[in-house]
């Protein structure tokens, strides 16, 4: 992609014309607006890592929801107190887990924003 390159006005008022006027209002509009387009794309992409583990997080736990219907509707045999108690306690811990690693990675996320906004600056 190519940019149009302006040539630098000169500021004389003998020599303002309707052209001149143009180029020295459109230069520092295009750098604003490179500037705002990158701020934008910079922000999409962290709200596009907080959708993506958002998605990962789901994933990890809708297999702990099968498990624990299957273990409390007893589809593995026969279920004691105890033994719903156990597999409820380990598919507890497991979703503790991954919301713990869910609340790490979004905490990182500011980090990484301010970062990615730094290193475009």
């Amino acid at each position: 992609m190519t940019t149009l390159k302006f040539p630098k006005p000169q500021l004389d008022a003998k020599v303002a014309n309707n052209d001149s006027l143009l180029v020295f209002w459109h230069l520092p509009w295009m750098e604003i607006t490179n500037s705002a387009f990158k701020l934008q794309r910079i922000w999409l992409e962290t709200v596009n890592d907080a959708f993506r583990y958002e998605l990962e997080f789901i994933s990890t736990v809708a297999p702990f929801y099968s498990k624990l219907t299957h273990c409390m509707l007893g589809f593995e045999g026969l279920q004691t107190p105890a033994s719903m108690a156990s597999c409820y306690h380990k598919i507890a811990g497991d979703m503790s887990e991954a919301t713990y690693n869910r609340m790490r990675k979004v905490s990182e996320l500011s980090d990484d924003f301010r970062e990615r906004i730094w290193s475009e600056l």
